[in-house]
């Protein structure tokens, strides 16, 4: 059977439709395919934005496969220097030193936003550190 020229073929998804499509159903472009939403953009009518804690270790990186969602980036510096101090304690249980591992907090096209030093859980909480560090560490 040959192919009616004045029928048009049926179309393919382009990788950006895929994408869109993905991110409409709440999931993020984790393989390497960043999306074209700005990167604090917060998800569409939650007010809260999606961010992954991936774990850079002595020895290498454990990636974040699903996130949480936080309604702002301090909210999730906090989350990230809560998460900090329990892999800390849990280590020291193992004789592990997990003092000088750091949490990238990455956003929703995965792109680094800000880290978090696991030693920084340890510094007794001040009012000035209480409030939101005014040069926060941007992830390098």
């Amino acid at each position: 059977m040959r192919n009616d020229p004045k029928k048009p073929s049926p179309k393919k998804p382009s990788q950006r439709q895929d994408l869109k499509r993905w991110d409409d159903e709440g999931g993020a472009p984790r393989s390497g395919h960043p999306s074209r939403e700005p990167p604090f953009a917060p998800e569409r009518g939650t007010g809260t934005t999606l961010y992954y804690f991936n774990i850079q270790t002595g020895s290498g990186l454990v990636e974040d496969p699903e996130g949480e969602t936080y309604p702002d980036l301090q909210t999730a510096r906090k989350a990230a220097l809560a998460q900090a101090g329990d892999m800390i304690a849990e280590g020291d249980q193992k004789g592990e030193d997990r003092r000088s591992w750091r949490v990238e907090i990455m956003d929703r096209a995965n792109q680094p936003v800000l880290t978090v030093m696991f030693s920084e859980a340890l510094q007794p909480k001040t009012d000035h550190q209480a409030e939101w560090p005014r040069g926060h560490r941007a992830a390098e």
